[in-house]
């Protein structure tokens, strides 16, 4: 089978569609897999990497722009719909799947002109507007949380969670050997795959409030604060550790105890998988989606979640010392995290694909 994947821009998009990949190639000896996506999003340099073909288009944003820029973004959707029409008669797709986002559309349209089945990814509990538009005009539609069901306009939704990578899904038979007899706790702290400026800003202001807790912070900062908040923990004497962007976020996840974090719904879902607490920061930018997604984690207890405009250095110290000083709080939030994983969602949502395109009842994949 032949299946076009696209979207990018960001990790949280991307991931699940990399671990989707893969488990295609696995089920079925002689699968195909392309992507499509934009030069400038990451998708550019982590799908080759994967071992998978790449095709780029131009495609830019439309919400938010000026004028001026609402004409750009339109005529660049234009031109990438034409590359996409090339990319798919070209790959000839049996399948094409986007996750949303101003990369997908022109690809999904291409898809509905030329008839080929399309799927749709929804990780998030409030979708995109994207995926809003483009709903009613596909086969399926995959959520990660049955209350988005009620606000898409889709003839066929199965709610089966979001992909997560293969090494994530280990953690959970395997837990960290080196947490065991460790005096410290280690905070990850992370921001998405490019950082987020209000959270290592609070980090960095709370490091003096922690130089004397028993504590390692491992910290993924993204490109632009990387050398600031390098240099605090140096000033600091902390024992951390600070990355622009963590390769192996696996291993990250395994030797953390808890997690400080936007509520992007990927993140989310390997938070959920590795079993970790964590203090959600959602993103402002992101409509109130973020927001949305943190709120099934506070509910079952998995999670703390703090307004980004509450984010401060001296409360964020305070919530931490809290943490380090009752860690059975912790296990009871690490348990409870656990609970709202979906280990086999990639399965799912390949069986389904494979089901909607030898035409049979999508329902028997967990409709």
């Amino acid at each position: 089978m032949n299946v076009v994947i696209a979207g990018g821009g960001t990790g949280g998009h991307l991931y699940p569609c990399v671990a989707l990949a893969h488990t295609f190639m696995k089920r079925e000896v002689g699968t195909e897999i392309l992507f499509i996506g934009t030069a400038a999003g990451m998708e550019a340099k982590v799908v080759p990497a994967q071992g998978f073909q790449f095709r780029p288009i131009f495609s830019q944003g439309f919400i938010g722009k000026s004028v001026l820029g609402k004409i750009r973004a339109l005529c660049f959707m234009l031109v990438g719909l034409f590359q996409s029409l090339s990319h798919l008669k070209r790959f000839s797709p049996d399948l094409v799947i986007g996750i949303g986002g101003y990369a997908s559309s022109p690809v999904m349209l291409a898809a509905f002109l030329l008839r080929i089945k399309r799927v749709i990814l929804e990780p998030n509990l409030i979708p995109g507007i994207m995926n809003k538009i483009s709903a009613p005009f596909v086969h399926l539609v995959i959520t990660a949380f049955h209350e988005t069901k009620n606000l898409l306009r889709a003839k066929n939704v199965a709610c089966l969670g979001v992909p997560v990578r293969a090494e994530i899904l280990g953690l959970k038979s395997a837990p960290a050997k080196n947490k065991e007899g460790r005096r410290e706790k280690t905070l990850l702290v992370l921001g998405g795959s490019q950082g987020a400026h209000t959270i290592n800003q609070a980090v960095v202001n709370a490091l003096p409030l922690l130089e004397r807790a028993s504590i390692r912070i491992v910290h993924q900062t993204g490109e632009k604060d990387y050398e600031a908040v390098a240099k605090a923990y140096q000033k600091q004497s902390m024992n951390g550790q600070v990355f622009k962007f963590i390769e192996k976020i696996s291993e990250a996840y395994a030797d953390a105890d808890f997690v400080l974090s936007r509520a992007g719904a990927g993140t989310l879902s390997e938070l959920a998988i590795a079993g970790l607490p964590s203090l959600l920061v959602p993103f402002t930018g992101a409509k109130g989606h973020q927001e949305k997604n943190a709120q099934p984690f506070v509910k079952a207890g998995a999670a703390e979640m703090i307004a980004n405009h509450d984010l401060k250095g001296e409360m964020l110290a305070e919530r931490i010392l809290f943490y380090l000083s009752h860690p059975e709080k912790l296990s009871e939030m690490a348990k409870a995290a656990n609970q709202l994983g979906h280990p086999n969602a990639a399965d799912e949502i390949v069986s389904a694909c494979f089901l909607l395109v030898r035409g049979d009842s999508v329902e028997a994949a967990g409709n």
